[in-house]
């Protein structure tokens, strides 16, 4: 039994519809309040946040996190963190969608002869499948550069989360500097208050000028306005340390950042600059990316090459025609006329050029901030060794004024304004000992260091906190 053309034609398309397949589209709503509520929910004692910090840098002791915790804490809920994992996903899907090849259709068409010499059959009836094939290596270079733009977005995400960490560890330190600088300004105070009574006594007894007591307190003033100064830089630190975290502020108010011990500057001595700067342009995730970069401006090239061979376009087919049925064969090269169109050639071989610039420009300021980081260290470190000087001197005044006291000789003044100047001296050696450790924090930043633990590594910022 024949089977009509229109049942013919009916079953191509119910075939073509078959293997081309349907997709669904799912509406995914995003609600614009859920983000904030969820921030300001969070907390330093949250279970999960808690579980997953004990793998990579202990669970904390109470209130007190180590710098290192606070650091690894500031990968979990950052949205530029989940934001640059997003866009690595999208990246990686864009590779599978880059390799596939021209997908083929199908055509029909259907004619009635309605006038003319009577034929066995007035209808016509053709199927015919299109195909293309690519010629040149155009998907080899779709996939090169899909594979680059991959790999650029996987070395921005780890760039970023470094960048991530050293703020949390930074954030951490200089809260922690702030917190110690206002007990010591309190301090100050104390200290000034006390040489006043003493100056009081001694004017008392008429044995020190009213200019000596007008001076101290004076100085009383200028310390309590430095203990405001401090008390205002304490708030701005936990405030900068809350948005390293992504939490709000409030979930802050017990935190008692410990830094922990780091090595800082003390790489210099034990691996030298050359060594340092060698380290940084093979760590240094900035490198990584446009090194990426040109990998993607490279297959951009070698793809506008590509695009100057035409594809062919292969189309075989059926035609019933009015009872004779026959098998054709079409093929085509649409894009012939175009092969000397070099126009996005030279664009992609400009860009090629720009992205090489952007490799040489990523290494020059990598070589200087290490540098820069180098002179920083050395810097602070003859602050400390100045500090500590004027310490020593400091400490030989307050040792022989307070001889002097216990043999009668000096009033109780006298030892009390030099242990006055002996603590100023301890403070100044401890805010030179902070910039050095804030010089060894740039430092590591600067050659791509990560300070690791044994036996806890970091976590891999690839991973959201969710599935860890």
């Amino acid at each position: 039994m024949t089977t009509p053309p229109r049942a013919r034609i009916q079953l191509a398309l119910l075939a073509a519809v078959v293997t081309t397949g349907c997709a669904r589209y799912q509406a995914q709503p995003l609600d614009p309040k859920r983000h904030p509520a969820e921030l300001r929910a969070r907390r330093l004692d949250d279970p999960a946040l808690l579980t997953w910090l004990g793998r990579y840098a202990g669970s904390p002791d109470g209130a007190r996190w180590s710098d290192r915790q606070l650091a690894v804490a500031a990968l979990a809920w950052r949205a530029e963190l989940a934001r640059a994992r997003a866009e690595w996903r999208a990246a990686l899907a864009a590779v599978p969608t880059a390799g596939e090849r021209p997908r083929p259709g199908v055509e029909a068409g259907v004619e009635r002869q309605v006038a003319g010499p009577q034929q066995p059959s007035p209808w016509v009836v053709s199927l015919g499948a299109l195909a293309k094939v690519e010629l040149g290596g155009k998907r080899g270079a779709r996939l090169l550069a899909a594979r680059a733009r991959a790999t650029v977005a996987e070395s921005r995400l780890v760039g970023l989360a470094a960048e991530l960490a050293a703020q949390a560890r930074a954030a951490a330190l200089a809260l922690a500097a702030a917190r110690v600088d206002v007990d010591e300004r309190a301090a100050a105070v104390a200290d000034l208050e006390r040489i006043s009574g003493l100056e009081e006594r001694r004017y008392a007894e008429a044995a020190l000028a009213a200019s000596d007591l007008a001076r101290t307190r004076t100085d009383i003033q200028d310390a309590r306005t430095e203990l405001a100064r401090a008390q205002e830089e304490m708030g701005a630190a936990r405030a900068d340390l809350a948005a390293a975290l992504a939490i709000p502020m409030a979930a802050l108010e017990k935190l008692e950042p410990t830094p922990a011990p780091t090595p800082g500057c003390a790489s210099i001595d034990s691996a030298g600059v050359d060594s340092l700067v060698v380290r940084a342009l093979g760590r240094r995730a900035e490198i990584v990316t446009t090194l990426a970069g040109y990998a993607v401006s490279e297959a951009d090239v070698r793809l506008e090459v590509a695009r100057l061979y035409p594809d062919l376009e292969i189309g075989p087919g059926f035609i019933w025609d009015q009872g004779v049925q026959r098998w054709t064969l079409a093929l085509a090269l649409p894009a012939l006329l175009g092969l000397r169109q070099r126009s996005a050639l030279h664009e992609a071989e400009a860009a090629r050029t720009v992205a090489a610039a952007r490799v040489a420009e990523a290494q020059d300021s990598v070589v200087m901030q290490v540098e820069t980081a180098v002179e920083s260290c050395r810097g602070a470190a003859l602050g400390v060794i100045a500090a500590d000087s004027q310490v020593a001197a400091a400490r030989g005044m307050a040792e022989r004024d307070r001889a002097r006291y216990q043999r009668g000789e000096t009033a109780r003044l006298e030892p009390a304004r030099s242990e006055l100047l002996l603590a100023r001296a301890e403070r100044s050696r401890r805010a030179a000992q902070r910039r050095l450790t804030f010089a060894g924090i740039a430092l590591e930043a600067a050659t791509g260091d990560w300070p690791d633990t044994p036996g806890r590594p970091w976590p891999d910022p690839r991973e959201e906190l969710s599935s860890r």
